[in-house]
């Protein structure tokens, strides 16, 4: 799983550089960052931004948000054609999750989580069209498996039998076999 991870972020980081190198690329290899780029700043209500927008559209490609207020490290947004397409939320003493937005006549989300650290995705939620949540799923035994709430617990549904949810000593998720 921590492969996938990294071919994951490798892939995203890899998808933004092509596109800000195609795009310079495209009108004048010898444009200069202040004709293709904007740097902008703004700050309001404790929240501080720096964006880069595309210098012609006036359209985002990326935001840092910082939010000031000590206990949420802050944000980086991604945007393609000026649509916010993925956020990473920085978290005080946790790993980042990550919000991917797809747009569209279908448009949902997934949030993909590390939750414990162990550098690989290890749990997901997805919402549909309207922002209602759709399933949750966690990574266990090399498979996502479908979350079932009972009794205000998580647990999974394994060969016909529910079993409550937990982390193991390496931080894997396991199941409560003692019923």
């Amino acid at each position: 799983m921590k492969t996938a991870t990294k071919i994951l972020l490798v892939v995203v980081g890899l998808l933004l550089l092509v596109d800000i190198c195609f795009h310079i690329l495209a009108r004048n290899s010898n444009v200069t960052f202040a004709k293709q780029f904007k740097l902008e700043t703004f700050h309001t209500n404790n929240v501080s931004v720096i964006g880069i927008d595309d210098a012609k559209t006036g359209k985002p490609l990326l935001m840092n948000w910082n939010y000031g207020d000590g206990l949420n490290p802050g944000e980086l947004s991604f945007f393609s054609e000026g649509i916010n397409v993925l956020n990473v939320y920085f978290r005080t003493n946790k790993p980042p999750a990550y919000r991917f937005i797809f747009h569209g006549p279908v448009k949902s989300e997934t949030w993909w989580f590390d939750r414990q650290g162990i550098g690989s995705f290890d749990e997901r939620i997805f919402y549909d069209t309207n922002a209602d949540f759709s399933k949750h799923e966690i990574w266990y035994q090399d498979t996502w498996q479908t979350v079932d709430r009972r009794n205000e617990k998580n647990g999974i549904v394994l060969n016909g039998q529910w079993y409550q949810l937990a982390f193991d000593a390496n931080h894997n998720w396991t199941i409560n076999t003692n019923r």
